[in-house]
């Protein structure tokens, strides 16, 4: 009842926690670094990385704010009349179709539906609302990132701050376990969540390049977002694909017949099929194997069970929990078959 009350706080401690596990290696490297004999404290280093990993992330969304905004004008120039006139045949065999059935009373106008549909889509007002709910989130996002950057900026600075704050709740005589514990969870989730940052921004850049040379206006937002979707396991990569070629065909299709729309859509298809064949293959074996250790079908099921249970955010944390309490239960409980199995000791 009490992590519910404070789950926001303790949200912030959780992603600052996976923040300064991205930052760990920079500290490092910058602590080897000397002037003069001496090395840099940590605590500049410290200070260092943050405005790194901030510059980062922020000219990140300098680059992407013009282009949704782009993309959002594009939009709501869409003559709805024009593109529902380029596949009326299609729109009328379809309407045919449906109605031989007779699934309702009344003869369904699949026109006028699509109409209905497509005109409330690429609504401004719907866009402008938007704006106005993310207006008034400003202040809430203010606040998460304040405490974020506080909460990320001592975990970096003090090292085993962290490990501290949770040993303080261990008893004494699994102080040395549970320590063991969380030093090679640290290491495993470092190399994940670095290894992820990795897989997002190769997709993305592939995703961008082969939707450039396409000719694909606005590549690199499509291929953010497929970057960004990516991070769902298994269904983020086909949600990523569903939205980028949606956009991709409602701002790239002007003037375009069935025909034409039907042949970019095809060739962004294949953009996102390499993209996906590159990570399914090559990316994702290479990274869960070094977090987690497990056999494929194993993360497969763990990740299934995990949205089973907590949708789209248990997907995206299964990994990382998972990976956590595989080393929990080796640790505790090697004395089973089952665990020795699951953590390779067997």
């Amino acid at each position: 009842m009490l992590a519910w009350y404070f789950h926001t706080i303790i949200a912030y401690i959780l992603v600052a926690g996976v923040i300064s596990l991205i930052g760990e290696p920079i500290i490092h490297f910058l602590m080897k670094l000397q002037f003069k004999g001496r090395h840099m404290p940590r605590a500049l280093a410290a200070s260092i990385t943050i405005l790194g990993l901030l510059s980062f992330f922020g000219g990140i969304i300098s680059a992407i704010v013009p282009m949704v905004a782009d993309e959002a004008r594009k939009l709501s120039t869409i003559d709805v009349e024009e593109t529902l006139y380029n596949i009326q045949g299609p729109i009328q065999s379809a309407q045919d179709y449906f109605n031989q059935f007779k699934l309702t009373e009344t003869p369904i106008i699949l026109e006028l539906e699509l109409k209905k549909l497509l005109t409330n889509l690429f609504d401004i007002s719907a866009v402008g609302d938007s704006v106005q709910y993310a207006i008034g989130l400003t202040g809430d996002i203010f606040i998460a990132f304040f405490a974020i950057t506080f909460i990320t900026f001592f975990f970096l600075k003090d090292k085993g701050l962290f490990k501290n704050m949770i040993m303080t709740l261990v008893p004494d005589e699994h102080e040395e376990r549970i320590g063991k514990v969380l030093h090679q969870s640290k290491e495993l989730l470092t190399r994940y969540f670095i290894g992820v940052i990795i897989e997002v921004a190769i997709v993305m850049t592939i995703v961008s390049v082969g939707l450039a040379i396409v000719g694909v206006d606005n590549a690199i937002l499509i291929g953010f977002i497929a970057g960004l979707f990516n991070v769902i396991p298994y269904v983020g990569p086909m949600i990523g694909a569903a939205v980028g070629i949606t956009i991709g065909l409602s701002t790239n299709s002007v003037g375009l017949d069935l025909a034409g729309m039907l042949s970019l859509a095809g060739q962004m298809t294949i953009v996102y099929a390499a993209a996906q064949l590159l990570d399914n293959f090559l990316l994702q074996p290479y990274i869960y194997s070094q977090s987690v250790k497990a056999h494929p079908l194993e993360i497969f099921l763990v990740i299934l069970m995990a949205g089973n249970v907590a949708g789209i955010a248990g997907m995206i944390l299964a990994v990382p929990t998972y990976s956590i309490g595989r080393v929990f239960v080796g640790e505790f409980f090697n004395q089973f078959k089952v665990v020795k199995a699951l953590t390779g000791e067997g």
